[in-house]
């Protein structure tokens, strides 16, 4: 499993739980090589032309949802326009495999597989509780410390 990127906001020198010792220099650079990521303006999300109305309908609803946060715009980028069709599109595909009248005996396996591929992607696009509360604490950690480096 690849090592986590460390987000340059969390590079914080005497950070309790595991925190790494920085340098100066290094935190530096990695608030500037963090800051050349962030976009002027924002991006609008297109749907790619292969999804489906019932897995479009689900694009749009997510949307709709994101979009009633405050910090949407640190949720969803373009560059995710992928995940969140592949996740829209398991939304359709599940949801059809649940709702079959006469259920064949592969269909809960097909159910579990779906169901894998939606708590992943909804993991990485941020749509889990548990992948909020991750944004909640780097949000929080951009805080500046009111003391500065005085006790450093």
């Amino acid at each position: 499993m690849p090592t986590k990127t460390v987000a340059a906001e969390t590079m914080q020198i005497g950070k309790k739980n595991g925190g790494k010792h920085w340098t100066e220099a290094e935190v530096t650079a990695r608030q500037e090589a963090a800051e050349k990521l962030k976009r002027e303006k924002a991006a609008a999300l297109k749907p790619p032309s292969w999804l489906s109305k019932r897995a479009l309908a689900v694009w749009h609803e997510k949307i709709r949802q994101v979009a009633g946060l405050r910090s949407a715009s640190e949720l969803l980028d373009v560059l995710d326009t992928e995940l969140l069709a592949v996740y829209c599109d398991a939304y359709v595909q599940y949801q059809d495999t649940a709702t079959r009248k006469q259920k064949r005996p592969d269909d809960v396996k097909e159910m579990q597989a779906w169901s894998r591929i939606l708590s992943a992607y909804g993991e990485k696009l941020g749509f889990t509780p548990s992948a909020r509360a991750r944004l909640v604490k780097k949000i929080a950690d951009k805080k500046e410390d009111k003391f500065g480096s005085k006790f450093d």
